[in-house]
């Protein structure tokens, strides 16, 4: 199906012109979106930029003018506006500094170190490595860890705890 056969269906209203949208630009779309939103926290957003992408493809069909662009770039146009737009809201409501923001790091050894820090985590199970990352680093609290994980609070702060223990024996802390 050619381009000026799925715009006019969409145009018109006609759910098989989404369909063939899909068919030919889905592909383009989805890898799109994963370019942008790249980051493992972003992962969960996936499917709700491409949600949006493809309805607001939808609703502006009418607006497509095939002398400014063609079809492909203009649906990755939209695809790339609706994930930055989504990674922006992902940076802003997780309190979350984006990498290129951080401030230098001191050149001494310090466990807590991005580097060191996913070293020494690296020795816990994977659901706790998850918790500690989301506590220390991403310093979410234990409340929105517990709803996320589906556990109370204290057992957050168990983990937490038991982590801290499993962790200081790795550095050469404390054997307790």
């Amino acid at each position: 199906m050619s381009d000026e056969e799925i715009i006019s269906l969409l145009q018109q209203k006609e759910y098989s012109g989404l369909e063939n949208l899909i068919d030919v630009y889905g592909y383009s779309i989805i890898t799109t979106i994963r370019a942008i939103l790249n980051q493992s926290i972003e992962r969960n957003h996936l499917k709700d930029v491409e949600n949006e992408v493809f309805y607001k493809i939808w609703t502006n069909a009418q607006r497509f003018d095939p002398t400014k662009s063609s079809l492909k770039t203009w649906l990755l146009t939209i695809t790339k506006h609706c994930s930055i737009d989504k990674k922006r809201e992902i940076v802003r409501t997780s309190r979350i500094q984006p990498v290129e923001r951080l401030p230098e790091q001191a050149k001494t050894f310090n466990p807590f170190e991005k580097e060191h820090f996913l070293d020494l985590v690296s020795s816990l199970n994977p659901e706790d490595q998850l918790i500690f990352l989301k506590y220390y680093y991403y310093q979410e609290s234990p409340e929105e860890i517990a709803q996320e994980f589906h556990l109370t609070k204290e057992t957050i702060y168990a983990r937490l705890s038991r982590g801290r223990k499993k962790i200081k024996q790795t550095i050469g802390g404390e054997n307790t």
